[in-house]
């Protein structure tokens, strides 16, 4: 996230705002299809850094993280725990990238990821 905020393109940030918007206007009551729209936000992310080595690590590791996303997505029930999940780190961590501020892009998938370890206990 601090090298997508640090390196990213004007393209980039436009797709990473309509990322965030396929992601919202879904949520998570959409199962696989909430699922894609945010591996696809997380990847426009990647994308964002222009580092290839973290492209294609991604692109690796997508197809694990979106199989473990829909299974936790329906496990948790998360549109009856929370219908927005998420939203606001992904917001915050768009426009951290858009406006550049690297420590607040990581600080936003910080936020993110605690939220979801926390939904697990």
């Amino acid at each position: 996230a601090r090298l997508a905020a640090r390196r990213r393109t004007t393209e980039d940030v436009a797709g990473l705002r309509a990322a965030l918007e396929l992601r919202t206007a879904l949520g998570p009551g959409a199962g696989a299809a909430f699922v894609d729209a945010d591996v696809a936000l997380h990847a426009a992310v990647v994308a964002a850094a222009h580092n290839p080595v973290l492209t294609d690590l991604f692109e690796e590791f997508a197809p694990v993280l979106r199989s473990g996303l829909v299974e936790l997505v329906e496990l948790l029930d998360l549109r009856r725990l929370e219908d927005d999940h998420g939203h606001d780190a992904h917001a915050a961590l768009v426009e951290a990238v858009a406006g550049g501020d690297g420590e607040a892009a990581a600080q936003a998938l910080r936020v993110e990821l605690e939220r979801t370890r926390a939904h697990l206990e």
